[in-house]
């Protein structure tokens, strides 16, 4: 089950029953990916911004952390397990559609309903975000979201050349950041094993869309950023 989280700061209690996000797009595979070795999947691999609807079940859940003073924004890497407290936790069903054309903005297109009000009172948060989907062709469920930060160096471990210039991003949410969860089991192949996600996050990053180079996928230049996501109270 990919988790995808982000971090926030609430400064006045305030009340939701609704959390919504935008689909970016999909990763789809053909059965060969999960055969070839790792430096020839991308071969197999397509990014997708048109496709069909289809339903997911997604986790929804809410960590409270213990922290009481100190900086609000939460350290690169976290485990729930250890200063946190979870107050919500719920599996709803979404549906993941293609979202409008590709731009700077985009609405949010999967709104998940809590089936109660939930109430947070002031204090540091993270809401985690768990899918599991049955089409067996999709690799990756992608989301809106915007990077900021000011790398020059290519690839996920920032140690490959990458000769670009760009405009860094303004961080228009300080208080907070996007995480990715880690598996706690490696696939290797086996049915018997499987990849399972749990209390370990940390920091997401995203490619600087103005460095892109197709084919290039292991220079691009990646930075942290935020989820875009909302927390809505509907009647």
């Amino acid at each position: 089950m990919p988790e995808i989280a982000q971090s926030l700061v609430v400064s006045e209690e305030f009340e939701f029953n609704k959390v919504a996000t935008g689909i970016y797009g999909l990763n789809t595979v053909k059965p060969e990916f999960f055969t070839v070795p790792f430096n020839q999947k991308s071969k197999y691999e397509e990014s997708k911004f048109d496709f069909d609807p289809f339903d997911a079940d997604v986790t929804v859940s809410i960590w409270k952390s213990d922290r009481v003073s100190g900086a609000p924004v939460i350290e690169d890497s976290f485990d729930l397990a250890s200063g946190f407290t979870q107050i919500f936790s719920s599996k709803v069903r979404g549906k993941i559609e293609k979202n409008s054309p590709v731009a700077n903005l985009a609405p949010m297109n999967l709104e998940l309903h809590l089936g109660r009000s939930m109430t947070l009172s002031r204090g540091v948060y993270v809401i985690v975000l768990g899918f599991q989907w049955s089409r067996l062709d999709v690799l990756t469920v992608r989301l809106w979201g915007q990077e900021n930060g000011t790398n020059t160096v290519g690839g996920k471990s920032g140690d490959a050349v990458k000769n670009c210039t760009y405009t860094p991003t303004t961080d228009s949410y300080p208080e907070g950041r996007a995480y990715m969860g880690l598996g706690v089991q490696r696939w290797n192949g086996d049915p018997a094993s499987s990849i399972g996600f749990g209390t370990r996050f940390r920091l997401a990053t995203a490619k600087v869309t103005s460095c892109i180079v197709k084919g290039e996928w292991g220079n691009d230049i990646f930075n942290p950023g935020d989820l875009d996501i909302a927390l809505i109270r509907s009647s």
